[in-house]
């Protein structure tokens, strides 16, 4: 297996653990998964950590059994790309799930969902989504299903399986309206993870939370 290339490197020389991750997943390569642990015993919940919550980007960690260690992190990011010059006004994001290549854990899965607030919803109805898959989409799938009972108000849902790779999954989606885009999304994340080796587990993580870009 050829070596990844070196990891780009902060304004101080040093490496950052995203960036090593981001680097990683260029060259991430499929792998068999482990096995899901003894029998009988089902997934372990991993706790999430609010990394960033800003106008750029909402971020979650997913740690291990101390402090010290973390497995993964989602992450959604707004581009700097705003299509002004289309016939649809568009905003530009990117949707991150990774996995530590250092953990022995590999993503076996990830759902994410999107939805706009109940005012925007009240005021100019379905935002049009659009996704570019990311590389083995085979087992990529898109659709809505409805936000909450009793509503014609629907989330956009993305969700991926039988990955067995670590490093990063990334890829971009835009969202679009021709009227008015929104300032916020609601955004909410699920991913399983499984170690490799015979009795390696199986952990879960999965967060929510308001996406401010604006």
């Amino acid at each position: 297996m050829p070596e990844s290339p070196r990891p780009p490197q902060d304004d101080h020389g040093s490496w950052t653990r995203r960036q090593f991750l981001a680097a990683g997943g260029v060259v991430a390569t499929g792998a068999l998964a482990g096995c899901s642990g003894l029998p009988g015993t089902g997934p372990r919940t991993l706790d999430t950590v609010v990394h960033e919550n800003s106008e750029d980007e909402l971020s979650w960690d997913f740690p291990g059994q101390s402090d010290a260690e973390s497995i993964g992190y989602v992450e959604i990011r707004r581009k700097p790309q705003f299509d002004s010059e289309g016939s649809i006004p568009s905003l530009w994001f990117t949707f991150n799930a990774s996995i530590d290549p250092s953990s022995s854990y590999k993503l076996d899965q990830f759902t994410a969902t999107f939805a706009t607030p109940n005012t925007y919803f009240d005021q100019h109805g379905q935002l049009t989504y659009l996704v570019s898959p990311p590389t083995r989409s085979d087992s990529f799938n898109t659709y809505y299903q409805r936000a909450w009972g009793g509503t014609t108000h629907r989330q956009f849902v993305m969700d991926m399986d039988d990955i067995g790779l670590d490093g990063t999954t990334q890829f971009p989606f835009v969202i679009r309206d021709p009227q008015a885009l929104p300032s916020t999304l609601q955004c909410s994340f699920s991913v399983q993870a499984t170690e490799s080796g015979t009795f390696g587990e199986t952990v879960t993580a999965s967060d929510s939370g308001t996406f401010e870009f604006d």
